[in-house]
């Protein structure tokens, strides 16, 4: 096992990306079947993890590890959590990708709550509104009694992402072709003046989407 864990190990830092990427799915295999050999090795394990999480490489063995480490997974945490959440804010992420990021963050949430909890606003807020936005191109339908709600919610950013920024803009310039220009108009009546202004000043909401127009 000690010759495994070693050529896993130097197969982790080799050249060329598949053969890193295989060691680290290796390593992942490896955790869960026979974790008692593998924990006297993850101080050294660890840092190339960390060092290989891009948009390309993401080791699900860091959850596989961090399931077995519990609360001992604390001083890695520092490793891995800051390019786990720069991935899952970065404009089209695969949704794969996302998937395996967000486990592995749930999972290092879980045992060690302590230390994630403090990039909770990083990421949360990001990741919701993603997937708002996501169900809203899917069924329109379904947010028209709440709309209003919806743009107060989008008013609420300051300085969205560029990838939430376009999300919102698409489904703001879209409601109008869903709903029809006499439902825009009876829409807009319903909107205070400062959201009105906002929604004009930063997605250009004017007379040819929702019927809005600030007022001076």
């Amino acid at each position: 096992m000690n010759n495994i864990l070693t050529l896993t190990y130097q197969c982790m830092q080799d050249k060329m990306p598949e053969v890193r990427q295989s060691s680290f799915a290796l390593l992942s295999d490896l955790t869960k079947a026979c974790f008692q050999h593998v924990k006297p090795c993850v101080a050294d394990f660890m840092p190339i993890l960390g060092t290989n999480l891009t948009p390309e490489f993401i080791s699900v063995s860091i959850g596989e590890i961090s399931n077995q480490m519990g609360i001992e997974m604390q001083p890695y945490i520092p490793m891995v959590l800051h390019q786990l959440v720069e991935i899952t804010n970065r404009p089209n992420t695969p949704k794969t990708l996302l998937k395996n990021t967000a486990v592995i963050i749930g999972c290092l949430g879980y045992v060690c709550p302590q230390e994630v909890a403090p990039m909770l606003q990083q990421f949360t807020r990001p990741w919701s509104f993603r997937g708002i936005c996501i169900m809203i191109s899917v069924n329109p339908n379904g947010i028209i009694q709440d709309f209003i709600f919806f743009c107060d919610a989008v008013a609420s950013w300051i300085n969205p992402k560029d990838y939430l920024r376009d999300m919102f803009c698409k489904i703001l310039h879209g409601f109008k072709n869903q709903i029809g220009n006499e439902n825009g108009r009876h829409f807009s009546d319903q909107f205070p003046l400062p959201l009105k202004e906002h929604l004009v000043a930063f997605y250009g909401v004017q007379c040819n989407t929702l019927k809005l127009q600030s007022q001076n």
